[in-house]
């Protein structure tokens, strides 16, 4: 289980990054974790704004560094893993939209009793829940950013090297299905 000093400790290195750091981080996502990669990138431009699409980049770059110290390893994510993460987290999403705000409270206060990746799941909402008050994120996008987060941590979590270090080879681009373009 991923420590909540590492998950600081990696969310600090990724926010003091270069430019050119930033850029080099999306060139190695893109060769070791290219369905995670392309899943974040199909949901650029719809619903979310560029800034919106910086944020849940950025989270998304912590989450995966924080993953990859995991003791278990890291391997590539394989395109059905994110799909059927998708397709989890989608089912979730609707099954919660007609509670209410308690509800979906308490649910996720379950939810990070229960994750098995809890400190990491806490990354994600604490970060989509900090105000950025020159660029802030749009409120009504928030579930869904979660929602697409939680589903890349999930795919992350199914996804263990059996040895650590072992990268999976092979793995095809993702498709975008038409869930992960679906708006909250």
């Amino acid at each position: 289980m991923i420590s909540e000093e590492i998950v600081t400790q990696t969310w600090q290195r990724v926010a003091g990054s270069s430019p050119g750091q930033v850029q080099r981080y999306m060139t190695q996502m893109s060769q070791e974790q290219p369905a995670i990669l392309a899943y974040l990138l199909t949901l650029d431009g719809d619903p979310f704004n560029q800034n919106e699409m910086g944020y849940i980049l950025f989270i998304a770059v912590v989450v995966w560094q924080a993953m990859k110290q995991s003791p278990q390893g890291l391997r590539s994510v394989p395109v059905e893993a994110v799909e059927q993460a998708d397709e989890a987290n989608f089912a979730f999403l609707e099954r919660f939209l007609s509670a209410s705000e308690t509800d979906f409270e308490t649910a996720i206060v379950k939810m990070l009793a229960e994750y098995p990746e809890p400190e990491v799941l806490r990354y994600i909402v604490e970060a989509l829940m900090e105000e950025d008050e020159e660029e802030p994120f749009r409120d009504e996008y928030r579930g869904l950013a979660f929602v697409c987060l939680k589903t890349v941590l999930d795919a992350f979590i199914a996804s263990p090297a059996s040895a650590a270090g072992e990268a999976r080879s092979g793995a095809r681009r993702h498709r975008p299905s038409p869930r992960s373009r679906r708006a909250s």
